[in-house]
């Protein structure tokens, strides 16, 4: 029997983490994330910098377009 869904993705209300689980059996990437508003990365000068919740909706909109992809072969979301 399939599972009713393959993947769940876990956002705030806020905008301000996220993460995302893959439930298909065999993921060889099962997890990505967490991301945080507050992680400090490395800006466009090179310099420690903020994520903000813009970088939590990159890593919300890459996590939906590219995991099934990338790990599963599949194109669909």
């Amino acid at each position: 029997m399939d599972a009713p869904f393959g993947n769940c993705l876990f956002v705030d209300l806020e905008g301000q983490r996220a993460r995302y689980e893959c439930l298909l059996p065999g993921c060889p990437h099962p997890r990505e994330g967490p991301v945080f508003a507050t992680d400090v990365i490395e800006g466009p000068d090179k310099k420690p910098t903020r994520r903000g919740v813009a970088g939590v909706a990159e890593f919300i909109d890459r996590v939906k377009t590219n995991h099934l992809a990338t790990y599963h072969r599949r194109e669909d979301t």
